[in-house]
């Protein structure tokens, strides 16, 4: 190696690395920081023909952003050197790559471990296995050595043998730093157990990824305190056969008892993976080992039969099991300040109050609380409970904040209120401050007694109306370009999900049939498949072709193949959404449950948070298709393929929603820390809330969606729902009884169709239209409509009745006012055009009728008829308006009105009556 300072540019600060391989085997490396270079050499080390693919990978590994510094650089380095040396002096050194097998690596490890310590003889083989890994083409390496790298440590395990030859019952472990541990199974009750329970923990200890003595110690701790309550108890199994999934539970409960909430209960996982090594596995009983891989335990034979739902004629009414443990009344809740929460969904949580500020306020607000969660409170979910309780800790923090707090409730007033308003308002929006005050307010109104509080405070609370949630105008929906975009970018996505599983599928039911027809490297995945679909756990492993890659990213990609994992849920959610209408949380609360109609639809019991709490369910039959082609275009296509990804994944996860997916065992904890540690990984992701991250933003940019004016296209669920209601009610001709399916009338209108738009638009065109339709038909119609000229002609002789079309005696009674109706007169109403025999229609209706005649003694009805029209316009939604009085006002204003003059018309005006009242010129009502 040589080394050689390197200035660097004044302009370059982003102190990158830059390293560089020319075209033998030499490789640049730049610290970052200082610029120094340094170059390695591979031409000076032993086994020249393996120089140039070795170079490329240490190039590789250096471009990885882990290795910054020149120690790290020479510390990947040097084991290089050690390990070809190793390599050539054998008797038999492998020729090129295709030759190394694992053994030689398991042979520089014990090499290594002679000279040093088995720490870094471990960190040596990290080194040779991370560089490995990068060669390329990966196929270049045997698939024996593929296989090995792809595990997630590529250090030989140490090995886990009898101390003492003859001697079964006493197991010895050596810990990475080379420290050896007995375990002797000897000492542990049942003596006819131990040899069998011994070969379960050495198989255990074998298959472990890591090396350390607590691997080994927890496993043997649980074993022993199990077998020890099993001894304890009065009449203890005889054999592992009698072992029960009741001992199991007694001993999960047992740990459960002893931790704190919210913690692992890893004595009992350790115990429950010993027991999954014992060996024949099946000595232990069906339900047991149905419990020991969370699967649901079903009896053969005929199902029990239900007890009725309903008593009836010679039925006991059904009764719940156990006891009835009523909830904790108030008081309990002010004296402990713990409130436990069980939602409508199932989900529970308790809430610590003595954990907040204030202490003073600690027991009203718990009181408060415990009643507002109760049976008869307004909370029931964990999302309506959160927020109350978050709503109390900021209040609570900002009354313990202020220089001179309340030292009791009594002093709490409308003025502190106020400031906890003005203070929000600094930092929140306000829509958000006032549903927060909302919740303090219903906080204060629930405590009690309520003469703890203020008069004023008291008063105030007692307005009505005083904090009000800030209404916002409705999210329009999608163009019908934006609304493909989406649901075509999230139906490709869901189509890859379903070919990917089903490729995995296809290759695990090959490698259980016909393995001999795999090549090597589909055996090596046949192999893994096989365990996860039996087991649920993912081996700690890389893909075979791409060793390169991280262990988590390699264990990722393994789980994929079988099951869905986090990237998934969205457009599952979304191509859910646009097929069914339904809101985002109805479609996270799908159960698993349905039942076929002839194939043809599947019936599916939903869950829908509404204000009654008998409309919370609602059964839907929801069509499937009539091929598989139609799957991702149906809403019960689109269920039932759901229902098939999810299937096995649900075995392990044991929810009771159709989701499941496999999170991994890593993350922060309390998200799902319990369920991934008991469960290998595999999650119901919305069993501890709904409001999980969907990341719709990055996945519409991976998608490159955009909106009509070329911007990055934001998705939300809920828009994607008002889309598909806006489409529902154009398709349905705007009939709202029609269209509105997943909601009431009114929330359909208020929070959907209201402020769209696209609905806007076409239901101005519909009324434009209804118009235009309306005009026509009234320009068909003739009113016969009596000028000043014509009326004197007739009065005079010099016109006849006949001209009109109807009798002498008519004409004359018209004249003179006997025929009158409301605003013209009636000359047949014994025979009307739109009924048979004597009219009954409205008066309205007369101004369009054969039968009408008008004359300038109407004039002042039909000018007042005008006015409350317009009244009426002002007051009716615009399509019900012109439904009802379209046709009499454009009749009115078209054809009647002109026939008289300006001046004949203002006179009128000075006598016309003050109203009408549109509802006696509709006609009687029914009372």
């Amino acid at each position: 190696m040589t080394d050689s300072l390197a200035t660097a540019e004044a302009s370059d600060n982003s102190l990158s690395r830059r390293v560089a391989v020319d075209d033998g085997a030499a490789v640049s490396f730049t610290e970052e920081r200082s610029g120094v270079i340094r170059t390695y050499d591979l031409a000076a080390l032993p086994m020249p023909h393996w120089h140039g693919v070795l170079a490329r990978a240490f190039t590789a590994v250096l471009n990885l952003g882990a290795i910054r510094t020149l120690k790290s650089a020479d510390a990947a380095f040097w084991p290089i050197g050690r390990f070809l040396s190793h390599l050539e002096s054998l008797v038999q050194s492998p020729r090129d790559l295709a030759d190394l097998t694992p053994e030689h690596l398991n042979g520089y490890y014990r090499h290594e471990s002679l000279h040093t310590t088995q720490k870094a003889a471990r960190t040596q083989m990290w080194q040779i296995g991370r560089l490995l890994r990068h060669v390329e083409p990966a196929t270049m390496l045997s698939i024996d050595m593929r296989a090995y790298l792809a595990k997630a440590r590529q250090t030989p395990k140490i090995p886990v043998q009898a101390a003492l030859p003859g001697n079964s019952l006493t197991v010895q472990f050596t810990d990475h730093d080379g420290v050896m541990f007995d375990f002797d199974f000897a000492t542990l009750p049942f003596p006819a157990w131990q040899a069998t329970l011994a070969d379960a923990f050495t198989a255990m200890l074998q298959a472990a990824q890591g090396t350390s003595r607590r691997t080994a110690q927890r496993p043997f701790d649980a074993l022993r305190r199990f077998l020890t309550g099993l001894e304890a108890l009065p009449q203890p199994p005889a054999s592992l056969g009698e072992l029960t999934v009741e001992h199991l539970e007694d001993f999960h409960q047992q740990v459960r008892s002893e931790l704190a909430p919210g913690a692992p209960p890893i004595h009992f996982t350790s115990l429950r993976r010993l027991l999954m090594h014992i060996s024949p596995y099946e000595q232990l009983s069906t339900e047991l080992r149905h419990r020991l891989e969370q699967i649901t335990y079903q009896p053969e034979g005929p199902a029990e039969t239900p007890r009725p739902a309903r008593p009836g004629t010679g039925r006991t009414s059904a009764m719940p099991d156990g006891p009835y443990e009523a909830p904790a009344p108030r008081e309990d809740a002010a004296r402990t300040l713990k409130v436990h929460f069980t939602g409508e969904d199932g989900r529970t949580f308790e809430y610590d109050l003595s954990k907040l500020r204030h202490p003073p306020f600690h027991p009203y607000f718990a009181s408060a609380f415990a009643h507002r969660t109760g049976p008869t409170g307004s909370l029931r979910t964990r999302a309506s409970a959160d927020g109350d309780f978050t709503a109390m800790r900021q209040f609570l923090g900002f009354i313990a904040a202020l220089p001179n707090p309340p030292k009791s409730i009594g002093e709490l007033s409308p003025r502190h209120l106020d400031r906890f308003r003005f203070e929000k308002l600094r930092t929140t929006t306000e829509a958000g401050v006032r549903t927060q005050m909302v919740l303090i307010h219903a906080i204060l109104r629930a405590i009690t007694p309520r003469d703890v509080l203020s008069e004023d405070l008291r008063e105030y609370l007692g307005r009505r109306n005083l904090v009000s949630k800030l209404k916002t105008a409705p999210v329009p929906g999608y163009s019908d370009r934006e609304f493909k975009a989406i649901l075509s970018a999230a139906r490709s996505d869901v189509v890859a999900i379903r070919d990917r599983i089903r490729a995995g599928e296809k290759l695990l039911a090959t490698y259980r049939s016909a393995p001999d027809s795999l090549d090597a490297d589909d055996q090596v995945l046949g192999m893994h498949l096989d365990e996860m679909d039996r087991t649920g756990r993912v081996p700690l492993a890389r893909s075979t072709d791409q060793l390169w890659q991280n262990v988590m990213k390699g264990r990722l990609t393994m789980a994929r193949r079988l099951f869905l994992t986090d990237p998934d849920i969205t457009p599952l959610l979304v191509l859910g959404t646009c097929l069914t209408g339904r809101n985002g949380e109805t479609l996270k609360e799908l159960p698993p449950t349905h039942r076929l109609v002839e194939d043809r639809a599947v019936a599916i019991t939903l869950t829908k948070r509404r204000r009654g709490k008998s409309d919370t369910r609602e059964t839907v039959y929801w069509e499937t298709g009539a091929s598989d082609s139609r799957q991702l275009h149906t809403p019960g296509g689109f269920y039932l393929l759901l229902h098939q990804l999810t299937d096995r994944g649900r075995r392990f996860s044991g929810g009771n929603r159709i989701w499941s997916i496999w999170a991994g065992l890593s993350g922060a904890r309390g998200h799902n820390w319990d369920s991934k540690d008991v469960n290998f990984g595999h999650v119901d992701p919305f069993a501890s809330t709904l409001a999980r991250v969907l990341n719709l933003s990055e996945w519409g940019t991976r998608h490159d969606l955009t909106s009509d004016d070329g911007k990055p296209l934001k998705i939300t669920v809920n828009r994607i729902k008002t889309t598909v209601e806006v489409r529902t009610t154009k398709a349905m001709g705007g009939h709202l009884p029609s269209a509105s399916r997943t909601n009431t009338l009114d929330v359909s209108f208020q929070h959907y169709l209201q402020g769209d738009p696209v609905v806007r638009a076409w239901a101005e065109e519909i009324m434009t239209t209804a118009l235009e339709e309306a005009e026509s038909t009234a320009r068909q119609f003739k009113p016969r409509v009596l000028d000043t000229a014509t009326e004197q002609a007739l009065r005079d002789g010099s016109r006849t009745a006949d001209s009109l079309g109807i009798t002498p005696q008519a004409l004359t009674e018209a004249l003179d006012g006997k025929r009158d109706t409301l605003a013209n007169s009636c000359l047949d109403i014994e025979h009307g055009p739109f009924d048979e025999g004597r009219c009954g229609v409205s008066f309205l209706t007369c101004l369009r009728c054969p039968n009408a005649l008008i004359t300038r003694q109407h004039l002042p009805a039909l000018l007042a008829l005008v006015d409350e029209l317009e009244h009426a316009r002002q007051q009716m939604p615009l399509d019900a308006w012109v439904t009802e009085h379209g046709r009499t006002w454009l009749a009115l204003t078209r054809l009647i009105l002109p026939k008289f003059t300006d001046a004949q018309r203002a006179q009128a005006a000075t006598s016309k009556p003050a109203e009408l009242v549109l509802d006696l010129l509709d006609g009687p009502k029914e009372s």
